[in-house]
């Protein structure tokens, strides 16, 4: 306030006025003291504000230093010095300026530190307080894995002085002692182990094993790992084996094996486990099966699966090539293969170029494999063909397919000959090779008889020959043999046999394939042409009993003769007669004397036999029957026979020649060769049904087969297992192999008849001697008598046959040495191999092909047949010869054809 020109100045707590302002404030006048007022009011905060800045001690903030030896203010410009507390480190310089603490120098105060610790052996530590080994820090001590702590403290602090405490001791862990080890034997330390230490065990025996731990080691606990083992007798146990299996019960000793196998997709290790004293030899083990995929290559487009590249047994990956490439040892642009059990792929899961290897084996003769072993992809090679084959083209392009054109050669064949009136003989091929050669066979009546041919390089045959039809055709003499001439053919009969009009040979002669007359061969013993006689009616041209007597019409009257042993007696004609012709069904008779009668049958009859029949010795000959032309067909069938019953009953009136219908069993029947009836030579052929358990049985067997006929016919209905029947042989046959048919598996084993052998007498050796004459002189004589009656034609030629006797063998000879062979036995002389004659023409249901080839065949020699309608071969096509006989092929029924549907039985 102001009061009688006195200014009062209030100063605030903590500052106090200043004294040069109220001396200023005295000495002036009251207006003046009233401006200077104003004056000292606005600037006496400003100069009390300069004055009262100072630094107080409670401002200093730096931290860990000592403070207590400071003043409680410093002026502007007074500086101060800092240290740090206990346990740090620095000094720091401040000074005050307006109020405020400045550093000038020095540095902060840290933690003061204490170094490292110090390492324990056999130990380690860590910092539990602080980062760092610096003031206020602590480490712990820790001993490693087998090791304990010996010190009392094991941690170190870090004070101001530095660590406290001793660095902590580590000792190592102690087992105890290993003793009474019996017959053990241990090796290591036994009596101060420490830890880690091992000990190994083994027995004193070589024939014991440890049963326990071979090796125990001492633990970081101060204990063994195991248990001290014994020593037992060496055995082994069946080991666990992952994926695989063994016999668990099983004991092994000493050396024996362990037998383990493993489930689908593993392999068993390598080796053999056997049992030792150390156990087994090796771990038994199942391995997985694996196989590996690459990294695909870049030709290789893609895998499927893909991404993975192992694969299990069994499992399969496709791989996908790009262009011209195919997987390896395939030939495929893309192929799945398969990881097999043994672990290998099924092909290389790789892709490689296209390539054609050369053509091997497919008969080039140019380029040669080492001019160039492979070929890229649609490379072309130039070519040539080997002798013997012909190229299809120029050249050869490598394909995708390999060779292109294929076959690259082809052989130089020649294509089956088609022979009109001949065949090849033996096996007949499609085509046949290069230089190959074939023997054809012309047929009966044709010539050349044989001929040969042989394939050449263009494929045409060389010396190829037609067969031509010979002037009297098919020539076939029984009991005698022939000699093609180029207009006819000379003859003559074998042994114990002669010619018909009593002369030892003779020539027929022919003109348009008709012959001059039929030649007959007779035996001996009986009687033939009656000589010198001129008769009304020809004589029948056969041969007539011993004791026969035949009565001629004479032209005055009946003459008459009697056959004594081969030669004809004249002798006066009895008033004995035939009496009336026998009758014949269905004929009637068309021409009749006292000597013979000749029977035609009627229409749609033909007639068996001849049917001209003579009177002999007052008797009639057996007369020819007449049999109906027609096909023999069957009636309807039986409905129910052999256990089996019709399925389709009714279906027809009658049945035609091999017509079949369909049976099925009854209950608890089986079929036992077939389920059809079939329609044969009127007559029906039943399937046979069996009772289920039961062996097979043989149904009736056949009355004639092989040449044989059955003895007792309809005995049985059917025949068990191993049941026989009896035959004979049909006059002129002899069993071949015993004369009972055998039931077998169902199935008749029949008999074999072959003809019978006619024996040898020294008779023809003697007419072997007299000889044909040469081929050229014999037709000379035939062509000079062809113009001439039959009658008188014949008489000069044997007259000058005679004549001729005595001459010597020609070349045409040998036809004299195969007569002989006609005869139906062994043809041989001592010393000599033996021969066969002449084959049968009909045998065991088969016809010869080419009958009377030859008059005798050398042993090993062959001659084809062929089975009639409805049989088939049963172990070949030829008949052989063997020591003097025929053994022939046997043909038997044909197999009925399967039917789409068959009979169902219980």
């Amino acid at each position: 306030m102001i009061n009688r020109g006195l200014l009062l100045i209030y100063c605030q707590k903590g500052d106090h006025s200043n004294p040069h302002a109220t001396t200023v404030l005295r000495m002036e006048s009251n207006i003046q003291a009233a401006v200077k007022i104003f004056f000292v009011a606005f600037w006496v905060p400003f100069f009390t504000l300069a004055e009262n800045q100072e630094c107080l001690k409670k401002d200093i903030n730096f931290e860990n230093t000592l403070k207590s030896d400071l003043l409680e203010k410093y002026k502007t410009g007074q500086s101060v010095k800092l240290s740090c507390a206990t346990g740090y480190v620095g000094v720091l310089r401040l000074e005050c300026e307006n109020g405020i603490w400045k550093k000038v120098g020095g540095r902060e105060c840290k933690k003061r530190p204490c170094g490292h610790p110090g390492d324990t052996p056999n130990g380690d530590f860590k910092l539990v307080r602080e980062s760092e080994f610096v003031f206020g820090a602590t480490v712990e001590y820790t001993c490693r894995t087998g090791y304990i702590m010996a010190s009392r403290v094991n941690y170190r602090n870090c004070r101001s002085q530095g660590w406290d405490n001793a660095v902590p001791v580590c000792e190592v862990v102690k087992c105890p002692i290993i003793s009474n080890l019996g017959d053990v034997i241990a090796t290591g330390n036994t009596e101060e182990a420490s830890y880690s230490d091992v000990i190994h065990f083994e027995c004193a025996s070589p024939n014991k094993m440890l049963s326990g731990p071979q090796d125990i080691h001492c633990k970081d606990d101060g204990r063994w790992s195991g248990d001290i083992p014994k020593c037992i007798e060496i055995k082994c146990l069946p080991p666990e084996i992952p994926h695989g299996f063994t016999n668990p019960d099983q004991e092994y000793k000493e050396n024996n094996i362990l037998q383990y196998r493993c489930e689908r997709g593993y392999n068993p290790r390598s080796g053999t486990p056997r049992c030792t004293k150390y156990g087994w030899s090796i771990k038994p083990e199942c391995e997985e099966i694996i196989c590996l995929l690459g990294s695909p290559t870049n030709s290789v487009v893609s895998t499927n699966p893909r991404g993975k590249n192992i694969f299990k047994a069994g499992e399969h990956v496709e791989i996908i090539c790009s262009r011209d490439h195919w997987v390896f040892g395939t030939k495929q642009e893309s192929r799945t293969i398969e990881c097999q059990e043994n672990g290998k792929w099924e092909f290389r899961p790789v892709c490689e170029e296209i390539t054609c290897e050369y053509p091997h084996g497919q008969h080039l003769s140019y380029p040669q494999p080492y001019y160039r072993p492979v070929y890229k992809l649609r490379e072309r090679m130039w070519y040539k063909c080997e002798h013997g084959y012909q190229s299809k083209a120029t050249t050869a392009t490598c394909t995708e397919n390999g060779w292109e054109p294929k076959p690259l050669c082809t052989e130089s064949t020649c294509q089956k000959p088609e022979i009109a009136h001949g065949e090849v003989v033996g096996m007949l091929k499609d085509t046949y090779k290069l230089n190959e050669q074939i023997e054809i066979q012309c047929d009966r009546g044709y010539k050349p008889e044989k001929f040969a041919a042989t394939c050449t390089q263009n494929g045409e045959w060389d010396k190829m020959q037609n067969c031509k039809q010979k002037p009297c055709g098919e020539t076939s003499l029984q009991n005698g043999f022939i000699h093609e001439l180029d207009k006819g053919f000379s003859y003559s009969c074998g042994s114990e046999y002669k010619a018909f009009d009593e002369k030892w040979w003779g020539v027929v002669i022919c003109t348009a394939g008709q012959q001059s007359y039929a030649p007959l061969c007779i035996p001996e013993d009986r009687c033939g042409q009656v000589p010198n006689v001129h008769a009304k009616h020809n004589q029948a041209e056969k041969a007539y009993e011993n004791e026969a007597t035949v009565e001629l019409e004479c032209e005055s009257k009946p003459c008459c003769f009697k056959c004594i042993r081969g030669q004809w007696a004249k002798q006066d004609c009895e008033s004995k007669r035939c009496g009336i012709p026998p009758r014949v069904e269905n004929a009637v008779i068309t021409s009749h004397n006292q000597q013979q009668v000749e029977y035609k049958c009627r229409e749609n009859y033909k007639i068996n036999r001849e049917q001209l029949i003579f009177c002999i010795n007052s008797q009639w000959e057996d007369p020819p029957t007449c049999e109906s032309g027609e096909e023999p067909k069957c009636p309807d069938p039986e409905r129910e026979i052999n256990n089996a019953t019709l399925i389709r009953a009714n279906l027809k009136a009658y049945y035609q020649e091999g017509g079949t219908v369909e049976y099925k069993c009854k209950k608890g029947f089986q079929f036992q060769d077939g389920t059809q009836a079939t329609c044969s030579e009127g007559q029906w052929n039943y399937p046979q049904c069996v009772q289920l358990g039961e062996e097979l049985k043989c149904p009736d067997p056949e009355r004639e087969i092989n040449n044989a006929t059955l003895i007792r016919a309809n005995l049985k209905a059917y025949y068990q297992e191993g049941g026989t029947v009896e035959y004979k042989c049909k006059k002129g046959f002899q069993f071949q192999d015993g004369t009972q048919a055998t039931c077998s598996e169902g199935q008749w084993n029949y008999p074999q008849c072959i003809q019978s052998l006619a024996p040898l007498n020294t008779h023809q050796e003697e007419r072997n001697e007299t000889v044909l004459t040469e081929e050229s002189s014999l037709h000379e004589d035939a062509t000079a008598e062809q113009n001439r009656p039959l009658s008188t034609a014949l008489a000069p030629l044997n007259t000058h046959q005679e004549e001729r006797n005595e001459t010597v063998l020609t070349e045409e000879s040998s036809l004299h040495e195969d007569a002989t062979a006609e005869q139906n036995r062994p043809l041989s002389t001592a010393g000599e191999e033996l021969k066969c004659p002449a084959p049968a023409r009909e045998i065991n249901n088969a016809t010869l092909i080419r009958p009377n080839l030859k008059a005798s065949y050398q042993e090993g020699g062959t001659v084809e047949y062929k089975c009639k309608k409805g049989f088939q071969f049963q172990d070949g096509t030829q008949a052989t010869c063997s020591e003097g006989q025929w053994n022939y092929p046997q043909c038997v029924k044909q197999p009925k054809p399967p039917r789409k549907k068959t009979a169902t039985t219980a």
